[in-house]
């Protein structure tokens, strides 16, 4: 990255996720843009190898994004685990081998730059709270379902991280007394019954038993490991033995929802992870139904349950954001608040738009932070059999990076159209959305001043 394209970027920050399968490391800019993301596998055979994985994705992060750790102002990390965050230290990881290494003064050491430290699902929800979908939410809990279960409560901008730094441990609530043993050690945990390890070892049991799936055929009869996108493809056929546990898991995180509504009354629950992103539109229902039956009324409306518009970014993000907070940047105060730099939609006609200084003869993207693609029409046709349908697959790759508002240029005459499916999405991840003919869009996109998105149709 040449000088000037790093003074034109501000500050750089690196936000470090480390998963029980995965680490990824992502070069984030002060403003939230995601300027590049690593990802590598996390070992299993003991605490320096994960250690040293971890040192070398962050170099090679810094190498692909040509910085050296000295342009950087600070890095957060998230472990899945009990952290001092003060001392930087892991008290207690259960699903992996960091236990009592002080991780943060290491890193402080090998790259000379200030480390933040914090649980992954507590960031993951301060990603949500700072850019996500819960970021005009007064108070928030994000719920995390992946290989594991996490959670973590933001308000007004702040962590809850309890006298033990164990606060809103959604994972361990006990949901079934004597029920099945959880990695940490207690019994009927809703880990223990609602995360994708608990969904495997319910469906290896019920083959070992004599149950026929069709996950036999997907995985060639090694039912060793259960991805979330084998589950999904699983639901997708009708399987009736995943359907059934599937659904089984859905109500019990329902259920749990529910807990942290009566405990807690937050403004919003967002439910995140390789789970729900998979099969969001089979859980997600499941989850609404339960806690919409709440015959415990409240005095206002509010307590909606939403889904995470950062997906795999909200970890990172949320580590920036505490990386930010330790070197007195805190993104939530709005004198260090900072936006994406956004370029001018200068000229229109039809088959024609001008972006900055290039023109474009196609649909475009442009992405929250402010880059521009070309619209892959091939996903609506292939999805709608016309590039004028507007589903969710496509929304996925407008809204990556969460924005506030997207702005659909619909064409002279409005004939790019959302279908119910799309709306759905963006209100479940609380992006608003303006679809207007493509001349009244790009007005109202250069006036627009919040985090935002955009696609603009330009030919038939």
């Amino acid at each position: 990255m040449a000088t000037e394209e790093k003074a034109r970027k501000g500050r750089l920050y690196l936000g470090i996720d480390v998963g029980g399968t995965k680490i990824q490391a992502s070069l984030v800019a002060e403003s939230g843009a995601v300027l590049d993301r690593q990802r590598g596998p996390t070992p299993r055979d003991g605490p320096e190898q994960v250690v040293a994985a971890i040192e070398r994705l962050i170099e090679s992060t810094l190498k692909q994004g040509a910085v050296q750790s000295g342009d950087l102002t600070a890095i957060g990390i998230a472990i899945p685990g009990v952290v001092d965050p003060d001392r930087g230290r892991v008290v207690v990881t259960p699903n992996m081998s960091l236990t009592g290494v002080a991780i943060g003064s290491h890193l402080e050491s090998r790259f000379r730059v200030p480390v933040a430290l914090g649980n992954d699902c507590n960031l993951g929800a301060l990603g949500e709270a700072w850019l996500g979908s819960a970021r005009n939410a007064d108070s928030a809990v994000a719920i995390l379902v992946g290989t594991g279960i996490g959670g973590g409560f933001v308000r007004k901008g702040k962590l809850w991280r309890g006298a033990r730094e164990s606060a809103c441990e959604v994972g361990h609530i006990i949901v079934q007394i004597d029920g099945p043993q959880c990695g940490c050690g207690n019994r009927g945990c809703l880990e223990a019954l609602a995360s994708r390890t608990a969904i495997e070892s319910q469906l290896r049991a019920a083959v070992q038993s004599g149950e026929k799936t069709v996950l036999s055929e997907l995985l060639k009869g090694d039912l060793s490991v259960i991805r979330s996108r084998v589950l999904r493809q699983a639901l997708d056929a009708a399987d009736p033995l995943v359907t059934r546990i599937v659904r089984r898991a859905a109500e019990v995180l329902g259920y749990a929802c529910l807990t942290v509504r009566h405990l807690i009354d937050p403004e919003v629950i967002v439910l995140g992870g390789g789970v729900i992103e998979a099969s969001s539109d089979f859980i997600v229902p499941i989850v609404e139904n339960i806690v919409g039956s709440d015959q415990l009324p409240g005095a206002r409306e509010g307590g909606r349950v939403l889904l995470s518009a950062l997906g795999d970014d909200s970890v990172v993000l949320g580590a920036v954001a505490v990386a930010r907070t330790l070197v007195g940047r805190s993104p939530f105060k709005k004198r260090y608040a900072v936006s994406p730099s956004y370029p001018t939609i200068s000229g229109y006609r039809f088959g024609e738009v001008t972006i900055g200084r290039r023109s474009y003869s196609h649909d475009v993207y442009i992405l929250v932070d402010g880059t521009v693609k070309r619209r892959k029409k091939s996903i609506a046709r292939e999805e709608y059999h016309t590039a004028h349908a507007l589903g969710p697959k496509e929304l996925e790759r407008v809204c990556r990076g969460g924005p506030e508002v997207l702005f659909v240029g619909t064409g002279e005459t409005g004939a790019v159209k959302l279908n119910e499916e799309a709306l759905r999405y963006l209100s479940q991840r609380s992006t608003d959305c303006k679809a207007l003919p493509t001349p009244e869009a790009i007005e109202a996109y250069n006036k627009s001043g919040k985090r935002k998105a955009a696609l603009i149709h330009v030919t038939c």
